[in-house]
């Protein structure tokens, strides 16, 4: 990949951040961070990056990106540690980000099914019970009223041999409602 370089061959803050889609202020904080090394200024004061300071920057960011904090990325750029390569510290990184990431997704999984549950119970609510109660959304009843004056009772889940649930769901589903 081709960077736009200056006439000394130096690269620009600003010339960076367009380059890699990212702020000046990102890389000033990249630097205080210590994930890039200060730059050089020039006789103006402006900052100026060589080739390797723009492929460490673009290494930041690329990791960033991946979901990796500042201090991982710092850990991972330290020098030597216990022999493991970079990459070999990155696959290391990245598996564990994949296993809470696999974690989070089947809880939120299950809390979406327990939802989904809920709301076709309330779907198979009988039209004699007071249209108020959500009581079977909610697994329990406490309501002593319906419209016929008569305490009812919630299944707990959704019945699997429901096939008028199971067809409302289908059509739900399709249409985005669950």
């Amino acid at each position: 990949m081709d960077f736009p370089t200056s006439d000394d061959g130096l690269l620009r803050i600003g010339d960076i951040a367009r380059t890699l889609d990212i702020t000046a202020k990102t890389l000033r904080h990249y630097e205080r961070k210590g994930l890039l090394r200060a730059p050089r200024r020039t006789a103006h004061g402006y900052r100026v990056y060589d080739d390797d300071d723009m492929q460490r920057a673009r290494h930041v960011v690329g990791l960033r990106r991946l979901g990796l904090s500042l201090e991982e990325i710092r850990e991972l750029f330290d020098a030597d540690k216990g022999g493991r390569s970079r990459r070999k510290r990155l696959l290391g990184l990245l598996d564990e980000k994949l296993r809470e990431m696999e974690e989070t997704l089947a809880v939120l999984q299950g809390r979406r099914d327990d939802l989904a549950a809920r709301y076709l119970a309330l779907l198979d609510v009988p039209a004699q019970r007071d249209s108020n109660c959500i009581c079977a959304a909610l697994l329990s009843c406490t309501c002593t009223g319906t419209r016929t004056e008569q305490t009812h009772k919630h299944p707990a889940s959704v019945k699997d041999d429901d096939q008028p649930s199971r067809t409302k769901a289908v059509k739900l589903r399709s249409s985005g409602a669950i």
